[in-house]
C-alpha cells in the first residue's frame, strides 16, 4: 500500500451542514495542519473531483471484507493518495468512507457531528441541495460558475450522498426520504464505531468535549469556530454573482474561504 507523508488522526463521519466547516477550522487550530473538507475541492483541488468520482464508482455498495482483496487495497491506496498531507477529514466526500478510513488509520479517532434533523434539512436546502424547482438553485449554480464549478461537481455531491446513505437511487426532492436517510446514517455510524473511538458532537458544542476526547489542550484565547452558516453561504453566493470574482470578495469571508 502507498505510504503517506502524514497520518490521519481524526475522521469525521458527520454529514454536510452539521458544523463540518467549523470542525475543520477547529482541527486545524489544534493540529496546525490541514483538514480535508469539500471546501478543499472547491477552492484548492478541483482536479480531485474526477478522482473522488472514480473512487465512489469503484467503492459503491461494497462492504469491506475481513480480509483485504486486491480491489480493496487499490481503493485504500487511492484514499491515502487523496488525503496525503492532511491530518483529518470532514464533510463530503470523505464522510461516507469513514469505515474504510478507520481500517486505513486504526489509531484515528472518529467524530460524528449532528444537529436537529429539520434544521439540517433546511440548511441543506439553502446551501447544498435545493429542490429542482427552487429558483435559488439557479442562483447557487450561477455563483458556482464563478468558482469554476460545473455539473461534475454537482454529480460528485449527489453521488457522495448516495454513497454515504448506501442508496443506488435517491429522490433528492423528497424531504421525507432525506430525513429518513439522515437518521439511519447517524444511527449506523453510532452502531458501527466502537464507543471508545467515537465522539458525537452536537452543533453548538465548544472546545471542551472535543479537546478532552482528542487528549489535547484547549486553545488559549481562541473561540471555537462558528462559520459557514446558511446565512453566510447565501451572502457568499450573492456576492459571487455581483462581483463575478472570488478575488474581489475573499476579504469579506476570511474565516470561510
Amino acid at each position: 500500500m502507498i505510504e503517506s507523508s502524514t497520518t490521519i488522526q481524526v475522521i469525521s463521519a458527520g454529514l454536510p451542514r452539521t458544523g463540518t466547516k467549523s470542525l475543520k477550522n477547529a482541527l486545524e487550530i489544534i493540529y496546525h495542519k490541514p483538514c480535508y473538507h469539500m471546501f478543499e475541492i472547491i477552492f484548492n483541488k478541483q482536479s480531485d473531483i474526477i478522482k473522488w468520482q472514480n473512487l465512489i464508482h469503484d467503492s459503491h455498495m461494497i462492504t469491506t471484507p475481513p480480509l483485504l482483496t486486491t480491489k480493496t487495497i487499490a481503493i485504500y491506496d487511492k484514499l491515502k493518495e487523496l488525503l496525503d498531507g492532511y491530518i483529518a477529514t470532514t464533510d463530503l466526500p470523505t464522510c461516507g468512507f469513514y469505515k474504510d478510513l478507520m481500517n486505513i488509520y486504526p489509531n484515528a479517532k472518529v467524530l460524528l457531528t449532528i444537529r436537529d434533523k429539520y434544521d439540517w434539512l433546511h440548511s441543506l436546502r439553502k446551501v447544498v441541495l435545493p429542490k429542482s424547482n427552487d429558483p435559488w438553485k439557479l442562483k447557487i449554480e450561477e455563483g458556482d460558475k464563478v468558482l469554476g464549478l460545473n455539473s461534475d461537481f454537482y454529480k460528485l455531491t449527489e453521488d457522495s450522498l448516495k454513497f454515504a446513505f448506501q442508496k443506488d437511487d435517491l429522490n433528492f426532492d423528497d424531504d421525507q426520504v432525506l430525513l429518513e436517510c439522515y437518521d439511519e446514517y447517524n444511527r449506523l455510524v453510532q452502531e458501527t464505531v466502537p464507543s471508545d473511538r467515537l465522539l458525537v458532537l452536537r452543533l453548538g458544542d465548544v472546545w471542551e468535549p472535543l479537546c478532552k476526547f482528542l487528549n489535547v489542550e484547549i486553545p488559549n484565547g481562541i473561540d471555537y469556530p462558528c462559520v459557514n452558516s446558511h446565512h453566510q453561504m447565501t451572502q457568499l453566493t450573492e456576492q459571487l454573482i455581483k462581483y463575478k470574482s472570488l478575488d474581489a470578495i475573499i476579504h469579506m469571508f476570511p474565516d470561510l474561504i
